[in-house]
C-alpha cells in the first residue's frame, strides 16, 4: 500500500503568522512647535500581525506602544510630555491599536481599520501601509496623521494648537520574520 508523501507530513502552521524584528523596527512621530516639525520616536513597541496579502480581510493586527519610551531628544521636553496634560504615564504607560479588519488598497497597499487606545480614550483609526517582502522577511511601512486632542494630549492651554500644533504624524517601518513553527 503506498502512503501519499502528503499525510506523513506535520500540518502547516496557520499562514501568515508574523512577529516583528525589533532592532529593525521604528515608530517615529512628527509634531510641530511654533509650525517648525517637533520630531520623535517610541523606542518600545510590540507587534502582532495575522496578514496575508492574497487574503487581507482575514488579517488581524494589534500594536502595542510603551509611552515611557517617547523620545523627543531633549531631557526637559521628554519630562514634560509624561505630565498629565501630556500622555499622563502616572496613568497610562501603553497605546495599543488592533484591526481585525485590513482591506486591500490597490497592490501591496492595504489599510487596518480599527481601534486606537490611547490615555484612557478609544477612537477608531484607519492606518494604511505598504507591504514588501524580502526574502524571509516582510517589511510593514506607511503613515498616518492622529489629531492629538481626540486622545486628551496637550489639554488645557495646550488645547488650542498655538504654539503646539494639534496634528502628529506618525510614521512606521516594521520589520516582520515569520512566527516560528508558522
Amino acid at each position: 500500500m503506498l502512503i501519499p508523501w502528503a499525510l506523513l507530513a506535520p500540518p502547516a502552521a496557520p499562514a501568515g503568522d508574523w512577529e516583528m524584528v525589533p532592532e529593525r523596527s521604528e515608530l517615529r512621530f512628527t509634531a510641530t512647535y511654533e509650525g517648525q516639525p517637533a520630531p520623535g520616536e517610541f523606542g518600545e513597541l510590540d507587534v502582532d500581525l495575522r496578514f496575508d496579502p492574497d487574503s487581507p480581510e482575514s488579517g488581524h493586527l494589534r500594536v502595542r506602544v510603551a509611552l515611557g519610551s517617547a523620545d523627543m531628544g531633549g531631557a526637559e521636553v521628554n519630562q514634560a510630555i509624561r505630565d498629565r496634560a501630556w500622555l499622563n504615564l502616572a496613568e497610562f504607560d501603553r497605546a495599543v491599536f488592533v484591526s481585525d479588519a485590513i482591506r486591500a488598497q490597490g497592490e501591496d497597499r492595504f489599510l487596518a481599520v480599527g481601534e486606537l487606545r490611547l490615555k484612557g480614550r478609544k477612537e477608531p483609526v484607519e492606518v494604511p501601509f505598504h507591504w514588501h517582502r524580502e526574502d524571509d522577511r516582510a517589511i510593514l511601512r506607511g503613515e498616518v496623521t492622529i489629531r492629538r486632542t481626540r486622545f486628551g494630549i496637550g489639554t488645557g492651554e495646550w488645547a488650542t494648537g498655538d504654539p503646539i500644533g494639534l496634528d502628529v504624524q506618525v510614521r512606521y517601518k516594521i520589520t516582520l520574520r515569520p512566527e516560528p513553527g508558522a
